[in-house]
């Protein structure tokens, strides 16, 4: 049975020489490397378009607030409540549960990185309402914008909290 296969084995071998040799001569181009690729330096053409609906990024996407915006929300009881339960989720961490800058966060900061306001300060009593509702909204330093986590009126139920921490 083995004598069977002796020829078929020496036929394969004899294949996959004669293959090895013709490789060589027909040099098959593999393009699969990065730097075998046509590549365009930077602003060189052809350049397309932006879609239509792109964000455009030579300004920020939102609007200003407006100095004049008024809180639409008046600082009742379920204001507070539901704005100290916004604060516990989303401001907490950094500006600590009494607004004194002292969240946990703050102690795994380098020493000279910006540290968060002190939200007892008097500086923060003058700003008005619509100055909080920006800074909440848009961030400021190293504090990020939150208008992707809370809706405009947990923003302003937010503001109000904030009021409630100062002395």
């Amino acid at each position: 049975m083995i004598r069977r296969f002796i020829p078929l084995i020496v036929l394969v071998l004899a294949v996959v020489l004669l293959l090895l040799f013709v490789y060589e001569i027909i040099a098959v181009d593999w393009k699969s490397f990065m730097e075998d690729q046509p590549s365009i330096a930077y602003q060189e053409p052809p350049r397309r378009l932006a879609a239509d609906e792109a964000v455009p990024i030579s300004r920020p996407a939102w609007h200003d607030v407006p100095a004049n915006l008024a809180n639409p929300v008046p600082a009742d009881e379920v204001s507070l409540e539901r704005g100290a339960l916004l604060y516990d989720v989303h401001c907490s961490v950094c500006h600590g549960a009494q607004g004194q800058a002292d969240g946990p966060v703050t102690a795994f900061w380098r020493a000279d990185a910006r540290q968060p306001a002190n939200l007892t300060e008097a500086r923060i009593a003058q700003y008005p309402d619509a100055g909080l509702y920006q800074v909440i909204t848009q961030g400021i330093g190293a504090m990020p914008p939150l208008r992707e986590n809370v809706d405009e009126r947990q923003t302003w139920d937010i503001v109000n909290y904030v009021h409630t921490l100062q002395p």
